[in-house]
């Protein structure tokens, strides 16, 4: 009875947290708005809202958000599939992990308005998009799965050399369960943070078809209300990617 008691207080908690910061926020926008009276430098949530709601029944709105989740699940996949990879590779080759720790290293260090600028230089808008959302989500994503790699517990790992398992029985039964936990917890993060790179790549290479393009248009056009209308979205839109992430977290969970 206690547990069903604690369980309860638990997704409570989970959900009125939230819901109370949200309200907070909006509150506080809404205060600064009304003081300030000015639309063009904030306008009110409810002013937001309506453009926002303008934008949605508009088809070039579906048409930018759809190429903007596109590009994003495209370098993201092509991210994680490449950083698993590589990690597992280098999980057996130390000099490998020596090379490829410094190349993730150096690229999280860089910053990220230099890496967008160079690579327009080299791509056009549309491949530009893709592979800076890669240089961004590919060391984050190499080297936390590198490390959960090298974390899994070592007095396993010679069980399964005593009880002689086959490398498939290894790799499924010891590896995948012991890291698959910080796995989804990063991709997660990471897959919101590419979406931001990539809307921050569209903006600045005037990219068509996309969310970063229809922001630059609101804000050459000094359309407050519909470049924070944007602005929302894309935040909603974040919050989305992350939370099937986790939701798949949860079924995995479920199904172990």
């Amino acid at each position: 009875m206690k547990n069903i008691f604690k369980a309860k207080n638990r997704i409570i908690a989970n959900l009125l947290y939230p819901i109370l910061a949200v309200v907070v926020l909006f509150f506080l926008w809404w205060l600064v708005a009304f003081v300030e009276k000015n639309p063009l430098i904030l306008p009110t949530p409810i002013e937001v809202f309506g453009s926002l709601g303008e934008l949605m029944s508009a088809s070039d709105y579906w048409i930018s958000t759809g190429y903007t989740l596109l590009r994003t699940v495209i370098c993201f996949a092509i991210s994680f599939v490449l950083a698993f990879l590589l990690a597992a590779l280098s999980g057996l080759f130390k000099p490998l992990s020596k090379i490829l720790n410094v190349l993730a290293s150096c690229l999280r260090s860089a910053p990220t308005m230099a890496i967008i600028l160079i690579v327009m230089l080299w791509l056009d808008e549309n491949s530009s998009a893709v592979v800076i959302g890669f240089l961004i989500a590919f060391p984050i994503l190499y080297q936390s799965i590198y490390t959960s790699i090298t974390m899994v517990d070592k007095d396993l790992i010679e069980m399964t050399k005593i009880f002689k398992l086959r490398k498939r029985e290894v790799v499924l039964g010891l590896y995948i369960p012991q890291i698959a936990p910080s796995v989804f917890d990063v991709s997660a993060s990471t897959l919101s943070l590419t979406l931001k790179v990539v809307i921050a790549s569209e903006v600045m290479a005037y990219v068509r078809n996309s969310i970063g393009l229809e922001m630059q248009h609101a804000k050459s056009s000094f359309e407050i209300a519909t470049l924070l209308a944007w602005t929302v979205f894309a935040i909603i839109i974040s919050f989305l990617l992350e939370g099937i992430v986790k939701g798949l977290k949860k079924l995995w969970e479920v199904r172990r």
